[in-house]
């Protein structure tokens, strides 16, 4: 490569990383200085759109979220709460909105107010994509939350929406010891009841991400945004190919056919097809007379280049690169293809569930601590799975020999050499499958799958024409 081209490559490598530079730039907006969510301020809009199109990222982010909310609070689940639109929900239905929050921004907005005793007493998961903050003061303090449509600000201008914007909503940052200032400001010289009333409230903000970042980043870093967009984009190729291309076209070619000959012919033979399959086919007459019969009609394919395998290998790799933007999320609880000797069992599936469960402790830890610091008292979310815990340590030694035999190539081997003896008569089923759950540790229904059935020695009895 000479000098030039190594240049302009360099020069397009640096423009390219610095795409995915996220910017956080400030601006004037409704007479904020507001921090901006990316050069266009709609990271969160994108985020949502590319995950939402993409089998893989909305099934991972889905599959998270469930393992965050897992079985709900243990305690306090029932309790109600008010909410927008003087609605009233349980607890856990907060820890759902939460839940639906995180598993996609990695953050979550919530909008608080409070009783005369200053103990909240609403509760509201706002849309994490229209917040947005507002500079700090000359002191520090943490700007007010703006909360409106920003994906809407720059389309249909008039006087009349730029009024309605500079009129958007916002919150006060969360901060129980200044609601009584606040409301004092927000209804200066009313009585406390009418203050309680007007007041706007305050938006906690929570982040999964790095507590100095402005906003939380997503779980689908660059590579996995355009990985789980380039996956979309695979399938609308197929789409498009099977609605309208992928089927291969012929042509019928006739000779010297007068018109009205022509548009009889075109009749019958379009009327023989069949209204479904006429888009197939597409008929040309010539004008010319030919004396040979067979040159009369002449059928032509044009083959379609549209191959559904032509992407197999790279969607598997886009795949994997997406579950993996999801703490690694193993691939058996996403898609359920894997075979293998033990196949994708309920064993299986409940080890990876373990795994996963183990991988996003630390959140629902954290989001215990959330609504600790919002309620004050203690919560405790069941997990999706919660291991037994055996005192006895020969139990303990038995589980653990259990999952190495079963990971060794001895340990196949011996149920190979198993199922040939019960095929063969020489062990019962009944005892063999006591065996493999006694130890291998299997359940008792893939146990029966896995040694089959006895060989019928009948049939190897019986004489040729006997």
């Amino acid at each position: 490569m000479d000098q030039k081209a190594e240049s302009n490559l360099a020069k397009f490598t640096a423009k390219f990383v610095e795409i995915y530079n996220r910017i956080i730039p400030q601006k004037k907006e409704c007479d904020f200085d507001i921090y901006l969510n990316d050069v266009d301020n709609l990271y969160p809009d994108r985020l949502e759109a590319i995950e939402r199109n993409s089998v893989t990222a909305i099934s991972c982010s889905n599959k998270l979220g469930n393992f965050i909310f897992g079985k709900g609070f243990e305690n306090n689940f029932a309790s109600e709460i008010n909410t927008r639109n003087n609605q009233k929900i349980t607890l856990n239905r907060c820890l759902l909105d939460v839940s639906n929050s995180l598993k996609t921004h990695k953050g979550v907005y919530i909008h608080l107010n409070f009783n005369i005793e200053g103990k909240v007493n609403y509760f509201d998961v706002l849309e994490y994509k229209k917040c947005r903050k507002v500079k700090e003061d000359d002191y520090g303090n943490e700007g007010v939350i703006v909360y409106k449509d920003w994906s809407k600000q720059k389309r249909n201008f008039s006087f009349f929406n730029e009024k309605k914007n500079k009129r958007s909503k916002w919150f006060y940052p969360y901060n129980p010891e200044n609601i009584n200032a606040q409301r004092e400001k927000d209804s200066p010289k009313a009585d406390i009841k009418t203050q309680i009333v007007n007041y706007r409230g305050q938006v906690l903000y929570y982040s999964l991400d790095d507590r100095n970042q402005i906003y939380a980043n997503g779980w689908l870093n660059a590579q996995g945004m355009n990985d789980a967009d380039s996956e979309f984009r695979m399938s609308l190729y197929h789409n498009n190919n099977i609605r309208l291309g992928f089927i291969d076209k012929t042509i019928l070619i006739t000779n010297g056919l007068d018109p009205d000959s022509e548009t009889q012919f075109q009749k019958d033979f379009y009327g023989w097809l069949g209204a479904e399959n006429a888009g197939g086919v597409y008929h040309i007459n010539t004008p010319y007379q030919v004396e040979d019969i067979k040159s009369t009609i002449s059928v032509e394919t044009v083959a379609s280049s549209y191959d559904p395998k032509k992407f197999k290998e790279v969607l598997e790799d886009i795949k994997d690169n997406i579950r993996s933007c999801y703490l690694q999320i193993p691939k058996i609880l996403i898609d359920d293809k894997d075979g293998g000797i033990f196949g994708n069992s309920g064993e299986a599936i409940k080890e990876a569930t373990k795994v996963y469960n183990n991988e996003t402790a630390s959140i629902r830890y954290e989001v215990e601590d959330l609504f600790k610091k919002i309620f004050n008292t203690e919560f405790k979310i069941i997990p999706i799975i919660q291991e037994d815990v055996s005192t006895d340590v020969g139990d303990e030694l038995r589980l653990k020999s259990q999952a190495e035999l079963k990971g060794s190539v001895g340990g196949v081997s011996a149920l190979i050499e198993l199922q040939k003896s019960v095929s063969e008569g020489f062990t019962e089923r009944e005892s063999a499958i006591e065996i493999i759950k006694e130890i291998y540790g299997i359940s008792a229904d893939l146990a029966e799958k896995m040694i089959g059935q006895p060989k019928d020695k009948t049939d190897d009895n019986m004489q040729p024409g006997g």
